[in-house]
């Protein structure tokens, strides 16, 4: 058995998302320019054209323009302006 399969059937009985037992990081992109960054491991990177965070063995990288840190804490942060791309490196 996979372990994709094994945490979709974990989820399924506990009744959550998939991502909440895998804890994998959530990304949301929304109109108006807004990036929701759920299960972040940090802030590597931040400027006005790039803003990065520390995911499980990777980086999420937010590109774009006049880019501004709205909110962050320990497990979330919010990113808003002119969006370009949202990459996993």
């Amino acid at each position: 058995m996979k372990k994709t399969d094994i945490i979709q059937r974990i989820a399924a009985l506990a009744d959550v998302q998939p991502e909440s037992v895998a804890n994998v990081p959530r990304i949301t992109i929304s109109g108006g320019g807004r990036v929701l960054v759920e299960g972040h491991r940090g802030l590597l990177e931040y400027g006005e054209d790039r803003i990065a965070a520390a995911g499980p063995g990777y980086r999420i990288l937010i590109k774009g323009e006049k880019l501004a840190l709205v909110a962050m804490d320990r497990r979330e942060l919010v990113v808003s302006g002119r969006l370009w791309a949202v990459e996993l490196e």
